[in-house]
């Protein structure tokens, strides 16, 4: 089982799972096409993935609290 949160001023930290990268890649990509419609499959990828980019902003920026990546649960 995979894991994945996000966090974002519009929205309480919302927790995925899926029972691998690409049934979490699907569940996120379920939510942000309704509250970040702007992210494009690509990025949630990387953002899964633990992308640089992804990193800085779930940990300083204002998704300050989302997982830098997705993880075992």
């Amino acid at each position: 089982m995979r894991g994945f949160h996000c966090v974002d001023p519009s929205h309480d930290r919302i927790e995925f799972t899926g029972a691998d990268d690409e049934d979490l890649f699907q569940n996120v990509k379920t939510h942000t096409t309704q509250a970040h419609p702007q992210l494009t499959d690509s990025q949630i990828r990387e953002m899964i993935a633990g992308a640089d980019w992804w990193k800085e902003v779930a940990t300083s920026g204002v998704n300050a609290g989302s997982s830098p990546s997705a993880y075992d649960k």
